[in-house]
């Protein structure tokens, strides 16, 4: 709607602007021979594709921005790359081709409308997946599409290699833009107007780390402001613009004045004699149990919050805006909390925008502290936030003040692993093994056996994954109960720890969940590692050993703590009499760690799996 306004505005009133530069690095169409005939990218040679070309340019006398991506195929995991998702507001002037050399001819095979799938995304803005005909190891695929304005980023990096990206805008005296780079990788071309990717290589996920968006070298760009004779409209010139914009949206601001169905759910929570922390915990219970989320992530709402209330699912912001709506109405100071997921990217809080924000959640300021609530998961306990939303800062919307507010979590994945164990002298072990999940791990169990059938399928899944582990009966509990930890205890026989040797026992105490492969392998990391939350695991055995055995050898005692004990592994294992004990804990206690301190919590890392790879020797008593 906003678009469309603004394009009728400058029907009337825009003289003619000519556009001048230089010629354009691609044309549509026109595919190089030796292009097609390129069986291997010389600047990466492991590469699956390559963007060979992606050119994209603002036109001030149209005010239009058209695109042309061109990719190479070079290997059969690269085809799914050239299957685009496109956020534009129509699919005119979209247009698509395959190119293959067959038997020394090229053949093309043209994107059909059948091949374009439209989605709505919310009301006047549209998705468009675009599935290319005839992709092979080899093809060149290229697409062709225009849309008005501006796109609300343009990335010259990407998760593939990229040999030329441009962009091209065009000044115009009747519309501001705010234009933010990101990036590590330096641009060939940094002028007025136009920018330029050469040779960028491929940037690919690595362990901890948050959204790839966050690293690419790209430039987010937003409308700010609208000055037409006749019209005048403020967007993202400031972050107080945005708060305003919010609040005036039908299905935003709008929203949170909607609540009158809400009425006897509010006396049935008023009726309970809770405090106000239980009061505020059940009316996210209530909405979580009422309004079930349908997996879409949305800063919007779908309509009226009612509607969604009554047929009892929603997008995340329906889930979220009645629950802010049933707050209000408990009498709590609620509001939403505006922000951008891991997945979609981190906010420049110097960078005032609209559509880099993408979710919403509830939050509730009560004697001076702060209080968010997200009624999305249904096994998520109320005051804890989903992974997904764990992203730095959100944007406090609110008629009274809009300001950032931190979203640190409050909470810590806690995992304690006990084994009572008895060593057998034919190296079998028997014995219990406990699990006890708290807070986020109590959070992530609780998806994770959901995810199957029943709990017999979770076990098998759990021998399959530990070899040498036979499983002979189980019990769980409060895994319903998503306020408490939940335990899971397992009767268990293991067989490969232990190696008979002569007169001599060599076992490996870490009997369970050891930890084997350090997930930082590069040399160096140019980006922070992001954990979310705070990690807390810890590991205790006692194991029982056979009659006629002592100790021989026992692992040293060590805790490994980096320079400012945001990271730490400690280790010790003693008899006592006729028993071992081992204790091993690992402790993140920070979430982001900056590229500086790589080195040290990579070699915590080795360090910890060097330790826990230690075995302990027995022999016989003489």
């Amino acid at each position: 709607m906003k678009k469309q306004l603004i394009l009728a505005c400058f029907t009337a009133v825009l003289p003619v602007l000519i556009l001048t530069g230089q010629p354009a690095p691609a044309r549509y169409g026109k595919i190089d021979r030796a292009d097609l005939e390129m069986k291997v990218y010389p600047l990466d040679t492991t590469a699956e594709a390559v963007i060979l070309c992606d050119y994209g340019e603002f036109n001030s006398n149209t005010f239009e921005f058209t695109r042309l991506l061109r990719i190479k195929v070079l290997k059969k995991e690269g085809t799914n790359i050239v299957n685009r998702v496109f956020n534009i507001s129509d699919n005119r002037a979209i247009k698509g081709c395959t190119y293959n050399l067959v038997d020394g001819e090229v053949i093309e095979s043209k994107l059909k409308n059948e091949s374009i799938f439209r989605e709505l995304i919310r009301e006047g803005r549209y998705r468009y997946r675009i599935t290319m005909p005839d992709v092979r190891a080899g093809s060149i695929v290229e697409l062709q599409y225009t849309f008005p304005l501006l796109p609300n980023e343009w990335r010259f990096q990407d998760s593939v290699p990229v040999r030329w990206s441009e962009l091209r805008i065009n000044d115009s005296p009747y519309i501001s833009f705010q234009k933010v780079f990101y990036g590590f990788q330096p641009l060939h071309t940094n002028e007025p107007g136009r920018w330029v990717g050469k040779d960028m290589p491929a940037l690919h996920t690595e362990p901890y780390m948050n959204s790839l968006t966050n690293y690419l070298t790209k430039v987010e760009i937003e409308l700010s402001n609208v000055m037409i004779p006749g019209y005048t409209k403020f967007y993202t010139s400031s972050w107080n613009a945005v708060n305003n914009y919010l609040l005036d949206h039908q299905y935003f601001g709008e929203a949170i004045g909607m609540g009158l169905f809400l009425s006897d759910d509010v006396k049935s929570i008023h009726e309970r004699n809770l405090s106000d922390i239980e009061k505020m915990k059940a009316a996210c219970d209530l909405v979580r149990q009422k309004v079930k989320w349908n997996e879409e992530e949305s800063l919007y709402t779908s309509g009226d919050i009612g509607v969604a209330y009554r047929k009892g699912s929603g997008n995340s912001a329906d889930v979220n805006m009645i629950l802010i709506q049933m707050l209000k109405k408990l009498d709590f100071e609620a509001f939403p909390v505006a922000l951008s997921t891991r997945n979609n990217g981190i906010i420049s809080p110097s960078f005032p925008t609209i559509d880099k924000l993408n979710y919403v959640i509830a939050g509730v300021i009560y004697n001076g502290k702060n209080y968010f609530f997200d009624a999305t998961e249904p096994y998520l306990p109320a005051g804890m936030l989903p992974f997904r939303v764990l992203n730095g800062r959100g944007r406090i919307v609110n008629e009274k003040y809009s300001d950032w507010i931190d979203l640190s979590p409050n909470f810590d994945q806690k995992e304690i692993v006990y084994c009572d164990m008895t060593l057998e002298e034919s190296g079998e072990i028997k014995g219990t093994v406990s699990y006890s999940h708290s807070d986020y791990g109590a959070y992530y169990f609780r998806k994770e056996i959901k995810g199957f059938n029943s709990e017999d399928e979770y076990i098998r899944d759990l021998e399959s994954t530990m070899p040498g582990l036979a499983i002979s009966s189980s019990t769980f509990e409060d895994i319903d109960s998503i306020d408490k930890p939940v335990t899971e205890k397992h009767e268990v026989s293991i067989s490969g720890s232990a190696d008979i040797l002569g007169d001599l026992i060599s076992i490996s105490p870490m009997l369970i969940d050891r930890m084997e492969n350090n997930p930082f392998k590069l040399d160096t990391r140019k980006y922070p590692i992001d954990y979310g939350h705070p990690v807390k695991i810890r590991y205790i055995l006692k194991l029982d050993i056979p009659e006629g055995y002592e100790v021989a050898e026992m692992p040293k005692a060590c805790n490994i703590t980096l320079p400012d004990k945001s990271a730490r592994f400690t280790y010790q294992a003693w008899p006592m009499e006729n028993t071992i004990h081992v204790n091993a804990s690992f402790e993140i206690s920070k979430t982001v760690f900056v590229e500086s301190e790589y080195q040290f919590l990579k070699e915590l890392y080795n360090q910890a799996i060097a330790k826990q790879a230690e075995v302990i020797m027995l022999k016989k008593k003489t």
